[in-house]
């Protein structure tokens, strides 16, 4: 009767923090969502092709100006189309599939993290990943990256699972989660392509023998090993069999071209040092990365599951960040995979703090001061300095900032104080840490990053989206209704979404020179930044319609007939 009571409260406990999680999550993930405009390029780039998946009704083949477009698969994009079909075209509807997806994490992690230690463990593993800014801010956003690696984590997490299994357990059990694993990997094959195979079968290969040098015993069989792969391959050609039947070989191998691509050199400017993601996950990571430090050389050494798992993050976190270093393009959510094992560690060092077993260092305190205090300057002087830009227009001789600086861009003034609530709240989870109460400190530490951000995507996002892209979006949006030609002297994925093009509207293949000497038999539209507007004012039939925040508007009236 003790067990079952026992149980019944452990049951209950784990209820109520799961709800606590969903809703302070969705608190947190879903309103606002549709108060910045999409960017350029990504958030546009996947929005876009759902929209043209609604427009054409078809929903098989990714498309961008409706043409083909072979840089990514499906999955994805099928959400946001389901989402725009539920809730509009518009940008909350782009960035829900991400908020929920951030929920689902949160529970997972919870789960998890309860499953292999206890309610305590995963409570402050999905504090951990709520309260770091860039696996809060990506729920936030309309990328791919947020689902394709829930689908990862999954899928390593159930080979974990089978490979906890030992000779005597039932071989059903050890398949299903090995058809678990399978599925969750073809998931994210089809969601972003076969990286996700690459980084789970590296991980699964370097655990299986390590763990075979560590107990004397296989923890992956060849067996296993042709199972899982079967099963990814099945589920990841319910699409790419079906668009290589229907189409040919062609995108497919323009697939595979341009994924290799990516790796071989720098793509669209995206080349970074080899150093760039250890940086990037160093910082952006704030405050579970400064926390996990300890936690790599001591959360494996045991023997028992839980250490297990812990070897197995830190192998997902090695192979992830070796290869997006060597990787010649380099963006920073390609590295996004490595906040599972990061929070996992951060959490493993907090909870062995609040067992006795590991000591607070001053230091590790030093350094989430000196590091938050540094992010809470910069989110008050921001403000304050780009509101004012006669203060700094002097030190600037680039005429594209200068302008862009100039934007007619409505300030507050009382956006600095953000920044300032950051740094008591730093300093106040700093002291609780000093003064041993680890579990508030913790607590304020990561609450107050996640409140921040809330804050700051809020308030100072649109102000920042106002200097970047606000003047070329409202500008599309008001041609939505016109049959005209749009194109851009730069590479922008907006034209298309915000003005809503219809198909053979505005086809890629326009040639510039044509549309500003040609024939044309509608209007036509050109956006150029200010640095490559000269081109375009050598054609005397463009007439300037507008220069405003760095952007040169010209449009060219359709030539009457002789």
């Amino acid at each position: 009767m003790t067990t079952f009571f026992s149980g019944l409260l452990q049951t209950s406990l784990a209820v109520r923090y799961s709800l606590i999680i969903a809703v302070v999550s969705l608190a947190f993930f879903v309103p606002f969502l549709g108060t910045v405009h999409l960017f350029d390029w990504d958030e546009i780039n996947f929005a876009e092709s759902a929209r043209e998946m609604l427009v054409t009704g078809n929903y098989t083949r990714v498309q961008i100006n409706f043409e083909p477009f072979w840089e990514k698969p499906p999955l994805f994009i099928w959400l946001q189309a389901l989402s725009m079909h539920l809730f509009g075209v518009n940008e909350f509807a782009a960035r829900l599939p991400n908020a929920l997806c951030g929920t689902i994490t949160l529970l997972v992690l919870f789960f998890i993290g309860r499953r292999l230690y206890n309610e305590r463990f995963g409570l402050f593993w999905a504090m951990a990943y709520f309260g770091s800014f860039l696996p809060h801010f990506y729920f936030k956003t309309a990328i791919i990256d947020p689902v394709f690696n829930l689908f990862i984590f999954l899928g390593v997490y159930c080979f974990f699972l089978a490979s906890t299994l030992d000779e005597n357990s039932p071989l059903w059990q050890r398949r299903k989660y090995l058809i678990f694993s399978g599925t969750f990997i073809g998931l994210g094959i089809l969601t972003k392509g076969p990286v996700a195979l690459l980084v789970s079968g590296l991980s699964g290969i370097i655990y299986t023998l390590i763990s075979f040098y560590r107990f004397r015993r296989w923890v992956l069989t060849i067996t296993d090993a042709l199972l899982f792969g079967a099963v990814a391959l099945v589920v990841s050609s319910l699409w790419y069999g079906l668009e290589t039947v229907q189409h040919g070989w062609w995108f497919l191998w323009s697939f595979i071209s341009y994924q290799i691509g990516l790796f071989r050199e720098p793509v669209a400017g995206h080349g970074q040092p080899f150093y760039y993601h250890f940086v990037v996950l160093l910082f952006g990571v704030f405050p579970a990365s400064f926390i996990a430090l300890p936690a790599f050389r001591r959360a494996a050494a045991d023997r028992d599951t839980p250490s297990a798992f812990a070897l197995l993050m830190i192998i997902l976190f090695g192979v992830v960040l070796t290869i997006f270093s060597i990787s010649q393009t380099k963006i920073a959510h390609y590295s996004s995979l490595c906040y599972f094992p990061l929070t996992f560690l951060a959490t493993h060092q907090i909870c062995q703090v609040l067992s006795g077993k590991a000591a607070w260092r001053t230091s590790a305190s030093v350094a989430c001061a000196v590091f938050g205090s540094l992010i809470a300057l910069l989110l008050v002087l921001f403000p304050i300095v780009i509101s004012h830009p006669s203060w700094i227009l002097p030190f600037i001789k680039d005429e594209l900032v200068r302008a862009v600086l100039q934007s007619p861009v409505a300030w507050s003034g009382y956006e600095w104080l953000i920044g300032a609530a950051y740094f008591v709240l730093v300093m106040l989870s700093v002291w609780l840490l000093q003064q041993q109460k680890f579990e508030f400190g913790f607590g304020t530490l990561f609450f107050s990053s996640a409140l921040t951000l809330h804050f700051f995507t809020l308030f100072i996002a649109p102000k920042v989206e106002a200097y970047t892209q606000a003047e070329p979006i409202r500008f599309y949006q008001s041609l939505q209704d016109e049959d005209c030609y749009i194109v851009t002297g730069y590479k922008s994925y907006a034209p298309y979404f915000y003005a809503r093009l219809r198909p053979n509207q505005s086809p890629s293949t326009l040639d510039h020179e044509w549309l500003a000497t040609g024939p044309i038999k509608k209007p036509a539209y050109f956006v150029a930044k200010l640095d490559g507007a000269k081109w375009y004012e050598q054609f005397p039939e463009l007439k300037v319609i507008k220069r405003s925040g760095g952007y040169v508007f010209f449009k060219r009236e359709v030539p009457a007939s002789p």
